[in-house]
């Protein structure tokens, strides 16, 4: 992940360097740091073939047609390469801009049904609570569509993330209990709303290799503490990622405390060998 502290000149030459060794990148959207789209442009830019992901737009003050307009530019421009997120936002980050609604599911609901909809080429014809969008189609959709996944951790939004969305994204803190608990959820959402394709689980960890003693703390304070990928060695912390993919995971997202151009090029070089 391009965490949130890395300023905005420095995203690409970063995301650059790392490309070689991961798949996937993701960027963050956190206020008031960078903004997700900007970013996105910039890691896409520099680099040639790993999938970028958008981890997470925060529904309340992201509208539907203004979201879909510039993922679907971003998928055009890079076809194949963008993987899109959607989540809650904080709540009291929300309430700070004056973007807190009453109820935050039915928002989330909305926002990611309308994208969908739009990102497909379709017209989404929304009257909803907090989202109206009819009557619109997208001159340029993109092709292929992007998935569009779901920020979750509670069992409401991951069941509607099952029922409404291509993926789910789970934030950091949680290990293999909780994904098997949250497969479980999402699975029957899914049945709820008879889906059958596949629905991508990511799952974005906190990780630090080295001595105890200099393990900083996580790199945002509304990170959840919980679950993470800690050790002494680099032997340590790929047993632990081991427990994840044991899971139904499809992809992880290394969260790196500390440095991160040093703790993600150590993940590269000294654990991610021991999992191949």
């Amino acid at each position: 992940m391009i965490r949130r502290d890395v300023p905005p000149e420095h995203v690409g030459i970063h995301a650059a360097s790392l490309a070689p060794a991961y798949s996937e990148l993701w960027v963050v959207e956190d206020l008031p740091f960078a903004g997700g789209i900007s970013q996105l442009s910039e890691v896409l830019r520099h680099t040639d073939d790993c999938v970028v992901g958008h981890g997470i737009a925060p529904g309340p003050f992201r509208n539907p047609m203004a979201l879909a307009m510039e993922w679907a530019t971003l998928a055009r421009i890079h076809p194949g390469r963008l993987r899109c997120g959607i989540g809650h936002g904080v709540q009291s980050w929300m309430a700070d801009i004056g973007e807190r609604v009453a109820s935050p599911l039915t928002l989330l609901e909305e926002t990611t049904v309308a994208t969908r909809a739009l990102l497909a080429g379709e017209d989404p014809q929304l009257d909803g609570r907090y989202r109206q969008v009819s009557g619109w189609k997208l001159e340029f959709p993109p092709d292929p569509v992007p998935g569009v996944s779901m920020g979750a951790v509670g069992p409401k939004t991951l069941a509607l993330s099952g029922r409404v969305a291509d993926g789910t994204i789970i934030p950091e803190g949680h290990g293999p209990d909780h994904i098997d608990r949250a497969v479980e959820i999402i699975a029957a959402g899914r049945a709820l709303a008879d889906r059958t394709e596949p629905h991508r689980l990511t799952v974005l960890v906190g990780f630090f290799c080295g001595p105890a003693h200099e393990r900083p703390d996580p790199p945002s304070e509304e990170m959840l503490r919980g679950w993470e990928a800690t050790g002494e060695s680099p032997a340590q912390v790929a047993d632990l990622l081991g427990e994840l993919l044991a899971t139904e995971v499809d992809s992880i997202v290394l969260v790196p405390y500390g440095d991160p151009q040093s703790q993600l090029e150590l993940m590269a070089t000294d654990v991610l060998p021991q999992l191949a």
